[in-house]
């Protein structure tokens, strides 16, 4: 996976215009319902799901493989938040080196660039590993 390089087929509850540099397919311009008719479509075009349907989320164990659902936690205001959040999610993607892939997985966007993997059991999981809490014992001090 390289950053800006990902298809994306976007669901009914995303704007449909604003998309710039953004390989991205509107569901509507297919004629075709959303949600699970989505997945079929998006399996089909061998694009990415983006949906606000929480219905993806939670405990799943989809055994078919598809090509990624990203799901907003909130439906975003236009297309270049949009546009903001996915470029991040491939970002985040490509630092993993390869470990991490859209493919088969799902992803979570809560608040502005907050992404995080939903396991099969609908734990959700930071990729942000930076923003994951540490602590380290206080050293001894001289007196």
């Amino acid at each position: 996976m390289t950053q800006r390089f990902a298809k994306w087929i976007l669901d009914t509850c995303l704007p449909r215009s604003g998309y710039g540099d953004l390989d991205a397919l509107h569901i509507e311009e297919l004629m075709r319902v959303p949600g699970p008719a989505g997945l079929r479509e998006a399996r089909a075009l061998d694009r990415t799901l983006v949906t606000c349907d929480q219905e993806f989320g939670g405990p799943c164990s989809l055994a078919l493989v598809h090509p990624g659902i990203v799901i907003f936690q909130i439906a975003p205001v236009d297309g270049s938040e949009v546009v903001r959040n996915l470029h991040h999610l491939e970002f985040r993607i490509e630092q993993y080196g390869g470990s991490l892939q859209l493919e088969s997985n799902r992803f979570l966007i809560r608040a502005d660039r907050e992404v995080f993997l939903i396991s099969p059991e609908g734990e959700e999981i930071e990729i942000e590993y930076w923003r994951a809490v540490k602590f380290q014992a206080i050293p001894a001090l001289a007196v």
